[in-house]
């Protein structure tokens, strides 16, 4: 429950503030984007503990109130994963032509109702994909996990890792079930999607 819980709220939350990154350089392409864009995928390049040990720091000095909370887990998972949502959330951007949403806005539209109307539903596909990257990616997080959760919060993760380190692996088998059963389902759509991705026309 912890595990798929933390996931989903990660994957929402990376995808909503991935969105206006990915508005921004889809739809207003400038220097500034670019770079806001290129900035944003900087999470792929840190490891999870380098992440963690360092949000770890600055909580333990300067945020007293939010250390070992989920709050801080969830941010953690949110910079670490960031760029699987942007790329999903630039990707489906990139995909709807501007046209439409010009067409929308020429009949009388407001910006807020075409990107309800039109703009939304044609992204969708793209979002729910980059958010299951970061559903999956945060159920197998181990470093951010072990160092920012609360006191008595575990996930299977923790619980194969606590296991394993006392190779009592017979006892980690059942987290370990559960994590691919859990994950199979998303790994399969995943795969059927990125195949009709790459058959259909460009």
């Amino acid at each position: 429950v912890n595990s798929v819980g933390i996931s989903l709220l990660a994957a929402a939350t990376a995808v909503v503030v991935s969105l206006p990154v990915g508005i921004l350089a889809a739809r207003y392409p400038s220097a500034l984007s670019r770079t806001l864009e290129r900035l944003s995928y900087a999470g792929n390049a840190l490891p999870g503990i380098v992440i963690a040990l360092s949000l770890v720091f600055f909580a333990a000095n300067y945020a007293t109130p939010v250390y070992q909370t989920l709050a801080l887990l969830l941010f953690a998972y949110v910079v670490r994963f960031f760029p699987q949502a942007l790329a999903g959330s630039y990707a489906a951007l990139e995909r709807v032509s501007p046209r439409l949403e010009e067409a929308g806005r020429a009949l009388g539209r407001r910006p807020v109702d075409v990107f309800a109307r039109v703009t939304a539903p044609l992204v969708t596909p793209g979002l729910l994909a980059g958010g299951a990257l970061v559903f999956l990616s945060t159920m197998k997080e181990l470093p951010a996990t072990l160092l920012l959760r609360p006191i008595g919060f575990e996930t299977l993760a923790t619980e194969i890792w606590r296991y394993t380190s006392v190779a009592s692996y017979s006892r980690a088998a059942l987290p370990a079930l559960a994590l691919i059963v859990i994950s199979a389902p998303l790994v399969y759509a995943l795969r059927v999607r990125t195949a009709s991705d790459g058959g259909a026309p460009g």
